[in-house]
């Protein structure tokens, strides 16, 4: 993995493209690399030695072609690395890969059972991590102490939508029946939207007299075999390049829609990106369990070090005419302005003291509009009743009348 200068802007070209460009908040900067770096550039004029853990950056560099499912790569890298303990840095991609062929297959139900299987880490809310209250696909609602999911109801009403399409109204029903009684209380906007469906459902034109009843028996009856059909694609999905075993995959066959939403104010709900969406919630919530980003942390790096490249190398260039090197500044005489989603953890320090704002020693607001940490403000004013001037101007406030703050999305 380390090369001369010359050749590093086509590796991270070739081998982090794909990378970004399936990363929803980094694909916007796929194209970066491509942009602004090429074989001719020396980007070694915007670089440092800096002191490393290198058993740590090869530990990353295994974990993200894990997390790709190149796990053929990942391994011969691990191996001429060095690194400890491989098997198990691997075991969790690779169930989480497993599932998520299987739902691009159009098969939910192994991504039910390991959500069954992970009772009370999965949110409730949408978008977040709890539940037992459902068993695998086919099977009827079990009694827990947790509440149901955000995600499960994802997949179920996904699944629900898949049999109203190839079995009616009756099937349906019957699979709402079974499984979305555990969300009535934080589904029930949702659940009464997909009972709409059923209103606005035809037969489409492509179906004969007595279609449903031989579809039916071919699946077994029931909602269960909804599971493991495709809903909307016209062409044969391709094998995923990073399938794990020969036949673990159930391929998504060509289904004979029955019925259609198309037409009506609920099409929207059949869209053929519902699959891939369930897909990327599915990766979400796993990467969280396993205590990791939803995006890779290489793949972020290098999206970050793509932006802000070309700005070093025009300053560099710009000192390199003065005489000046970049590598030996200790600080950027620029700041780099990289976004928004270059940005986690944000924090408030306090100006007077430095310390870092706590539920303990909030951020407060004075008259002035300027903000201190309480801790500050309390030794400033020595006691909550007395007046103090504000460090950073002459007006006047006391303690015990000072707002506290919250800033949204800061630690």
């Amino acid at each position: 993995m380390l090369m001369p200068c010359v050749s590093s802007s086509h590796f991270l070209s070739s081998h982090f493209n794909h990378s970004l460009q399936s990363s929803p908040s980094l694909c916007c900067h796929a194209q970066a690399l491509d942009r602004f770096v090429d074989d001719k550039l020396d980007i070694c004029k915007a670089m440092r030695d800096i002191d490393m853990d290198q058993a740590t950056l090869n530990k990353v560099i295994a974990e993200h072609f894990f997390r790709e499912g190149r796990f053929e790569v990942g391994d011969i890298f691990a191996q001429e690395a060095q690194i400890p303990d491989v098997h198990d840095l691997k075991a969790p991609y690779i169930e989480m890969h497993k599932i998520l062929e299987q739902i691009r297959a159009h098969n939910l139900e192994p991504a039910l059972q390991w959500a069954a299987s992970h009772a009370g880490q999965l949110p409730e809310s949408s978008g977040s991590v709890g539940y037992r209250g459902l068993g695998s696909a086919g099977k009827g609602p079990r009694k827990g102490p947790h509440p149901p999911s955000a995600f499960e109801f994802k997949l179920h009403a996904l699944n629900f939508l898949t049999t109203l399409t190839q079995q009616g109204q009756e099937g349906a029903l019957a699979y709402a029946k079974n499984h979305f009684a555990p969300f009535q209380r934080t589904k029930m906007k949702e659940i009464m939207r997909l009972m709409g469906c059923l209103v606005y459902l035809r037969p489409t034109s492509s179906t004969h007299q007595g279609s449903a009843e031989s579809v039916a028996a071919a699946d077994g009856g029931g909602e269960g075999g909804a599971t493991a059909m495709a809903i909307d694609d016209d062409q044969e999905r391709p094998q995923p390049e990073n399938s794990i075993a020969n036949g673990a995959v159930k391929q998504a066959k060509q289904p004979l829609l029955l019925f259609t939403l198309a037409g009506t104010p609920y099409a929207e709900l059949m869209s053929p990106s519902a699959w891939e969406d369930v897909a990327q919630e599915f990766m979400r919530q796993a990467c969280s369990l396993m205590g990791q980003a939803y995006e890779s942390p290489l793949a972020v790096s290098v999206a970050a070090g793509a932006l802000a490249l070309p700005p070093l190398l025009k300053l560099a260039s710009v000192m390199e005419r003065n005489a000046q090197d970049l590598r030996s500044c200790e600080q950027l005489p620029v700041e780099l302005e990289l976004g928004d989603e270059f940005v986690f953890h944000p924090i408030f320090a306090c100006p007077v003291s430095k310390d870092h704002a706590t539920p303990d020693n909030p951020p407060v607001l004075l008259p002035c509009n300027h903000v201190l940490c309480e801790h500050s403000v309390l030794k400033i004013a020595k006691g909550r009743t007395r007046t103090f001037k504000c460090p950073y101007c002459p007006m006047d406030a006391r303690a015990d009348n000072l707002r506290a703050l919250i800033f949204p999305d800061v630690d």
